[in-house]
């Protein structure tokens, strides 16, 4: 048996459930707009239930496992839907945002960026950087020993869906300069889950060969 047999098969019972249809869509944009709603009035449960909702993880554990088993085809797939989740994520903010402030709900847009929990999410820290990394960490075990846990996809989507919805919310703020921060620290993210969630893959398969060597 190849060596990258394991991870190839693991790779793909991954892939089969990837999908990018409606259902995903609505709830990543519904991930969006909570958080929005989280990050506008200081809400952490309701930022919580934003995280709860969001399937932001499941692409990119496809994506670590593409790379770990060399099928770029499927890592490229799982970028793609990552990629529109996200976006569709923070386009779920921005609506919010712009319909709140139309209907008054909302202060002035120059405001925007005056929010506690908003200033957390565009501005890049070690912190969110380590829970990224464990997030990874977490992903890559489950999909190793292909078990499904949800609440380490809250702790991914609480790693993602905040700094895209803040990057689209400071994009209408008077300071849409700020957005960056949010942007940055969304890559930052996805990068530690991807890397993190791929070594742990890679070692848990060197793991297991050694294992079936010395048998």
């Amino acid at each position: 048996m190849s060596p990258r047999a394991p991870l190839t098969e693991k790779c793909e019972n991954k892939y089969e459930q990837v999908t990018l249809d409606t259902s995903y869509l609505v709830l990543m944009s519904m991930s969006g707009v909570l958080a929005g709603v989280a990050l506008l009035t200081n809400s952490i449960p309701i930022l919580i239930g934003a995280m709860v909702i969001a399937p932001a993880l499941t692409p990119l554990e496809l994506v670590s496992a593409g790379l770990a088993a060399n099928r770029l085809n499927r890592a490229g797939f799982g970028t793609l839907v990552a990629f529109v989740g996200l976006f569709a994520a923070t386009a779920g903010a921005i609506v919010t945002t712009v319909t709140l402030n139309i209907t008054g709900v909302l202060p002035p847009a120059e405001n925007l960026i005056d929010k506690p929990l908003l200033e957390e999410r565009i501005t890049a820290g070690w912190y969110s950087v380590v829970a990224a990394a464990a997030a990874g960490i977490a992903a890559g075990i489950t999909t190793d020993k292909e078990r499904q846990d949800t609440l380490v996809g809250v702790v991914a989507a609480l790693a993602l869906v905040p700094a895209a919805a803040a990057g689209g919310i400071t994009l209408l703020s008077r300071a849409p300069a700020k957005a960056s921060g949010g942007l940055l620290l969304l890559v930052l993210n996805i990068g530690m889950v991807v890397i993190t969630g791929t070594v742990t893959l890679w070692l848990g398969a060197r793991g297991d060969r050694k294992a079936q060597t010395a048998k």
